[in-house]
């Protein structure tokens, strides 16, 4: 009985020490611990609400890309997200396919064949070509700023779009060196695009060499006799003179008539 009451002290005495040691603890370096603890958790906190916004900030960025149609407003996500990887580069190449494409088809952006206003004038020709080469050089600025390989493919892109628009505008040597820097950028890591450029800098010289159709006044007189002279007629000509000999062919009676219908 004794023993037992003699443990039951020394349980008590031991339970009383550590509730003093942990009070004691609190009192000198628990509110420390607190502290950091509170520290963490709201770096936490903090680090998950960083990442959110990141997250939203994309989303926005390629829904604006994606909604994105004339070249003015992709100019404007380029200037907007230019954080966002990649965005600002496509903004930029699309800009500069639109207006490529523009220029090529004599159409405005957004419209077509036959809409009022839809057709280029040769100044409007000209200025979308130069527009069209400042978005792919800026796209190809933008991507050279990168590190390791992410920005090579929109070099390359770039690359062709200024080789595109220099063929468009007859600079056959500026195509020429937009060419060459894509095969040179382009090995060893994307070789199919290397032989792309060079199969393009084989037939850049043949590009030159189109055949105009000749105008009416380019074309050659054929002499018939001494004093008489044959010219080729125009379409118009001819298709009166067509008329012309089918009136002649109709009986004197059926000139003018109209079959009457069935």
């Amino acid at each position: 009985m004794d023993d037992r009451l003699k443990q039951v002290q020394t349980s008590d005495l031991t339970d009383s020490r550590l509730n003093h040691e942990f009070v004691a603890w609190l009192k000198t370096s628990g509110m420390n611990y607190l502290l950091m603890l509170l520290l963490v958790a709201c770096a936490f906190l903090a680090w998950d609400w960083w990442n959110r916004k990141q997250d939203e900030a994309i989303d926005t960025a390629w829904n604006e890309l994606a909604s994105a149609t004339s070249p003015a407003a992709l100019r404007g996500v380029a200037e907007t997200h230019a954080e966002v990887d990649g965005v600002a580069e496509l903004s930029l190449l699309t800009a500069g396919d639109i207006l490529l494409q523009s220029a090529k088809t004599g159409l405005r952006p957004g419209l077509a064949a036959g809409d009022e206003g839809a057709e280029l004038t040769p100044e409007d020709r000209t200025r979308n070509l130069e527009e069209a080469d400042e978005f792919f050089a800026r796209a190809v600025e933008l991507a050279s700023d990168r590190s390791g390989f992410a920005g090579k493919p929109m070099m390359i892109a770039g690359l062709f779009g200024r080789a595109a628009v220099a063929e468009s505008d007859g600079r056959i040597d500026d195509a020429r060196t937009h060419l060459e820097e894509v095969a040179r950028i382009s090995t060893p890591e994307y070789s199919s695009m290397a032989e792309q450029a060079t199969a393009r800098l084989d037939n850049l010289d043949g590009i030159g060499l189109h055949a105009d159709l000749p105008s009416q006044s380019d074309l050659p007189v054929i002499a018939v006799g001494e004093e008489e002279a044959f010219t080729l007629p125009a379409a118009d000509d001819l298709l009166e003179m067509f008329e012309e000999e089918a009136s002649d062919e109709l009986p004197d009676g059926e000139a003018g008539e109209t079959p009457a219908a069935p």
